[in-house]
Parts: C-alpha cells; sequence; structure tokens
C-alpha cells in the first residue's frame, strides 16, 4: 500500500506542476496581452491656401494695417481705414456709393473660397465684429451683420466661410464693422487673417 501511496504521490506531484506551469504560462501571457500597446494616435488636416493679399481699394499696393477710428463705448464704428489709402479715402458704408476698407486679390492659379477669422481683441476693446464681401464693381453694400466675423471666428478657431469665391486674378471688395465694448478708455488690437481654399 507504501508503494501505491508514493507512485500516487509522484504522479500527482508531477500533475501538480503541470498545472503550475500551464497557469503561469497563461497568466503571464495574458499580462502581456493586456500591457500590450493596442492604440496609435492619429491625425488629419486640410490645406488652407494663403495666396489671397489684402490691397488698397485702388492700387494694389499690400495692406498692413486697418485703423478703426476712436468711438464713444458701445458705439458701432463702420469707417475704418487703411494704411495705403489713408484717413482720409475711409470705408463707406451707403445705398449708392460705397467704398470697401480694402480689396482681396487672388493670386492663386485658380478659383477660391474666402475664409476669414480673427484673433481676440486685446484690452476689451470690442465687443463684436461684422464683415460683408461684394464685388469692387457693387457699390450698393450699406449695412454689414454685426457679429457675423466675432461670433464664429474668434481666435481663428473656427474660421469663418463667407459663402463668397474669387475667381483667379480677380478682388472681393471688403467691408469691416465694429461695436465697440462698454468700457471707456480702451484700445486695443487683433490679426485679421484671410484664407482661400479650393
Amino acid at each position: 500500500m507504501r508503494k501505491l501511496i508514493k507512485k500516487l504521490l509522484g504522479k500527482l506531484n508531477i500533475i501538480t506542476a503541470l498545472f503550475l506551469t500551464v497557469l503561469m504560462a497563461g497568466g503571464f501571457g495574458s499580462v502581456i496581452y493586456v500591457l500590450a500597446d493596442n492604440t496609435a494616435s492619429q491625425s488629419a488636416s486640410t490645406a488652407q491656401a494663403q495666396t489671397i493679399t489684402v490691397v488698397g481699394k485702388v492700387a494694389d499696393t499690400a495692406v498692413t494695417t486697418i485703423t478703426f477710428p476712436e468711438g464713444a463705448p458701445s458705439a458701432t464704428i463702420s469707417n475704418p481705414s487703411n494704411q495705403v489709402d489713408g484717413t482720409g479715402d475711409a470705408q463707406v458704408l451707403h445705398a449708392t456709393a460705397s467704398e470697401p476698407v480694402v480689396r482681396l486679390k487672388n493670386t492663386s492659379g485658380g478659383a477660391l473660397n474666402i475664409l476669414l477669422s480673427i484673433s481676440s481683441w486685446t484690452d476689451n476693446a470690442v465687443a463684436s465684429e461684422g464683415y460683408a464681401l461684394s464685388d469692387p464693381a457693387t457699390t450698393t453694400t450699406a449695412t454689414i451683420t454685426d457679429g457675423n466675423l466675432s461670433a464664429d471666428g474668434t481666435n481663428g478657431l473656427s474660421p469663418v466661410t463667407t459663402g463668397a469665391s474669387v475667381a483667379a486674378g480677380a478682388y472681393q471688395a471688403l467691408y469691416l464693422e465694429l461695436v465697440l465694448s462698454a468700457d471707456a478708455g480702451a484700445a486695443g488690437t487683433s490679426t485679421l487673417t484671410i484664407l482661400g481654399e479650393t
């Protein structure tokens, strides 16, 4: 009987050792599987051509600064000017004799859709900003929708799709208007970005 018990215990040790080996292999396999890197970062982007230039009202001289005159807190300012044409030739909103603040020229080889964005105005100087686009030959721009630029385009996070297209070598007239903040004595700056996409 002792021999039988010894033989059974020997076989039991072998079975236990095999069971532990299988269990450990299965356990380590699970750990390796769980810790395996099964994610990958991804990104995508679409190109926006920056081949639309900002030029003067008549000459193709590059405009780098658009200035709105001082106004009372909460006032609507609709007569900005640019450094090329000067303050004496400011924007005019009028039903029959409107003039833009600048023109946008498409210098690419094909038609482009115009997108606009602005950075936030510093010093809380401006409450909202609006724009209008038209063919330069059109002189009937009398109003601008307040806030249609600042509502969607602030800080360029979501550029405003204007719905306007400009052919290669052609122009669009850009009109701008803003509403000053209620803060007295504020003076701020912002960057206007014009993008073109095919």
